[in-house]
């Protein structure tokens, strides 16, 4: 039964994508106007509709430098390994040490603290964004802040079939970001799409409300049990999405190609695949500034993307081959507004893996995620926050571990 679900599932968003792939063959030119109405005055100056930005001398382009500064002053009850952001599978689940966290452990850290640079620049009568952005959290397992590239990126307007193509690196296509829910964990819930790496991607609007996207994305993202990855095809993605003022809804469907060497001196390959329908969704009436997400995702041999990051694959030794690793993740949020400058997120989030008999006993086999917070903005540029977490995790031989987090964020933006 779950089987047929999830085929189903699969099919319903590939011919979704499909779909959306035909339509401009019968669609006349797009009718996608922002933000490219008044390009001219924007990069000019004569308007000042990109707040914050300012005009380079001698050039037709804008730059705006943003960014903010963070300090987070983190709780856990048990033992994680990741204490400066909270990863459920990375919750121990036998033998935890002190070091570790098993009595409890306080944490401070400044590590999502970011700094932003943005361009536009008339081009041909096009327009050239670029955008470069770092923060300090190269090394999740601590909370010592390093330097880590986030985004690096050029994007060009209407060159390509009256689309948009991108070079650099961004977030991965497959993911909503406005279906994330807002948290104060740089994390976020463990099946997000958390992933940022290089690629190409060509973004076409068919109309002002739906819009295609198609990317081939770096191969770096893969991880297999008892094989080390040895790229060759890029992941493929396919994306349809649909926004209005009252939703967003985005269907995607991932192919990849899972290559690695294990114990021969051989290279062995596996198909890898997912199907996901992720959205936001406003509600109606004294509600309209409250929103609902979602997720739900469902294919073998994508783990590696997830926020989580279980395994895509695990090595069969005796047949010298790699088995993709069936999986299901999903979440759900919502997020209420108390007032003007209060708000609180709620979210719940679940990875299954269906376990090979290959596996080891400890291999990952399901994580929860679950956050509820305060949030207050007495100023727009300063943000206060409390954040508890709850997390759990649990191996294939039934091993598990919990951790309960308590989150304190402060955040000034300019």
């Amino acid at each position: 039964m779950v089987s047929n679900a999830r085929q189903f599932a699969a099919i319903a968003v590939l011919a979704f994508a499909l779909l959306a792939a035909a339509l401009p063959i019968f669609a006349s030119e797009s009718k996608r106007v922002p933000p490219y109405e008044g390009l001219e005055e924007t990069i000019a100056g004569a308007k000042a509709d990109w707040p914050g930005s300012i005009p380079l001398p001698g050039s037709a382009t804008r730059i705006r430098i943003s960014g903010f500064a963070e300090l987070n002053v983190i709780h856990d009850t048990d033992a994680i390994l990741t204490p400066g952001d909270f990863v459920t599978s990375d919750i121990v689940t036998a033998d935890a040490t002190a070091a570790e966290g098993a009595d409890g452990e306080t944490n401070f850290s400044v590590q999502a603290s970011r700094l932003v640079v943005e361009t536009r620049t008339l081009l041909h009568g096009r327009l050239l964004t670029t955008y470069v952005s770092v923060d300090f959290f190269d090394d999740s397992r601590g909370t010592t802040p390093e330097l880590r590239l986030r985004k690096a990126y050029g994007e060009l307007s209407n060159i390509l079939f009256g689309g948009d193509l991108l070079f650099g690196q961004d977030w991965t296509t497959y993911t909503n970001l406005h279906a994330t829910p807002n948290t104060l964990d740089f994390e976020g819930p463990n099946t997000v799409f958390g992933v940022r790496h290089p690629m190409v991607r060509w973004t076409k609007y068919l109309c002002p409300d739906l819009a295609l996207k198609i990317a081939a994305e770096a191969p770096d993202k893969r991880a297999f049990e008892g094989a080390d990855p040895v790229s060759r095809w890029p992941d493929a993605t396919v994306v349809l999405s649909s926004q209005t003022d009252d939703f967003n809804l985005q269907g995607s469907v991932l192919a990849r190609d899972l290559r690695g060497s294990g114990e021969p001196d051989s290279t062995v390959s596996e198909f890898g695949w997912a199907a996901s329908f992720a959205g936001r969704v406003h509600m109606p009436g004294n509600l309209k500034q409250d929103f609902a997400t979602f997720s739900l995702t469902v294919g073998d041999g994508f783990g590696g993307v997830l926020n989580d990051g279980p395994p895509d694959a695990s090595y069969d030794v005796e047949n010298n081959a790699l088995e993709a690793i069936e999986t299901q993740a999903w979440f759900v949020g919502y997020q209420h507004w108390w007032s003007p400058r209060l708000y609180s997120v709620i979210s719940y989030g679940e990875i299954r893996q269906d376990n090979l008999e290959i596996q080891l006993s400890d291999a990952f086999k399901e994580t929860q995620y679950s956050s509820a917070n305060l949030t207050w903005t007495p100023f727009p540029q300063w943000l206060l926050g409390i954040e508890f977490l709850y997390g759990t995790r649990e191996d294939k031989d039934g091993d598990s571990g919990s951790d309960f987090r308590t989150l304190i964020t402060s955040r000034f933006s300019f």
